[in-house]
């Protein structure tokens, strides 16, 4: 494989060269280490074209040593390589017929994740993420929810965005402030959406309290046109419908293992930089008390 082409895949899967353009490297919190990887070649659709797997495996000290796959592919229109999957776990690859793109499953542990090939994403996408898509158009007239109960009563489980029907997405979003007008739900940016696991590095419905009932992430993207990624609001159920525990989070929350006193889980925002805030709920809703260091030193400069 031309060296140009081999530093150009493991750039796209999240990896670069050595100095001595020997092995690939990936960055342990902000130390530069050389990385075990593998990589392999299929045609996965039978265009003759190969694609690219590159496999991997979290090593970095206190790491989740976690298989990690990204397939990468050559785009013919851009001339450039892409990523077409990126995911922890190990990758199978489904029957395929003539020149369709086969279905993935992705193994990580006892869960495994289905993905179907998006021809207007020109990626893999998770299945459930493909089910939202199509809900979230459907989307106009939000539940109601009976004098008494909480709106989750008849959510299905697991708890996920691609299980949520129209009229539960629609009581979400009204919840977290939006409207739908003629063009669709509509905010002071692109508009709402519930996050992908990828997006925050977790579930964005997950129980936060400990009380057996899902709290939900609703997400917008940028407003001003700056470089954060947008504000994130936290819904938890309440007899009747939603309140917001959390509203006007820089990019999306980033749940730790630490709970408050009242038993909420802690998160840090996301956005650029090594440093964010901390933020804990003592049962009054969430505030930033603390500030959050991704590296050692990451907060020494503020």
């Amino acid at each position: 494989m031309p060296l140009a082409d081999r530093k150009q895949i493991l750039q796209v899967a999240g990896f670069d060269l050595s100095a001595d353009l020997r092995n690939a490297t990936r960055y342990c919190d902000d130390k530069k280490v050389v990385a075990r990887i593998g990589i392999g070649r299929r045609g996965i659709n039978h265009d003759g074209r190969e694609e690219f797997f590159v496999l991997s495996q979290n090593d970095c000290p206190g790491g989740n040593g976690k298989l990690h796959a990204a397939i990468v592919f050559f785009d013919p229109q851009t001339r450039l390589y892409q990523n077409m999957l990126d995911r922890d776990g190990q990758p199978r690859i489904g029957e395929q017929t003539g020149t369709a793109w086969p279905p993935i499953d992705v193994t990580d542990g006892d869960r495994v994740t289905g993905f179907a090939f998006v021809a207007s994403d020109n990626r893999y996408l998770p299945r459930s993420t493909i089910q939202y898509r199509a809900n979230v158009a459907l989307a106009r007239i939000p539940d109601k929810t009976p004098p008494g109960q909480l709106p989750t009563a008849t959510w299905a489980k697991p708890w996920d965005r691609g299980n949520l029907t129209p009229g539960q997405i629609a009581q979400l979003f009204v919840a977290a402030g939006f409207r739908r007008g003629p063009r669709g739900w509509q905010g002071c940016g692109p508009g709402p959406d519930i996050p992908s696991d990828e997006e925050m590095g977790g579930p964005p419905i997950a129980d936060l309290n400990g009380d057996g009932n899902p709290e939900v992430i609703v997400h917008e993207g940028n407003c001003d046109g700056g470089n954060n990624n947008g504000s994130s609001t936290i819904l938890s159920p309440m007899p009747g419908g939603w309140k917001k525990v959390a509203a006007d989070i820089l990019d999306t929350p980033f749940y730790l293992t630490t709970r408050s006193r009242s038993g909420w889980l802690d998160f840090h925002n996301g956005g650029p930089g090594f440093c964010h805030d901390l933020y804990r709920n003592e049962g009054k809703g969430y505030e930033a008390v603390a500030q959050y260091a991704e590296t050692p030193g990451g907060c020494s400069g503020n």
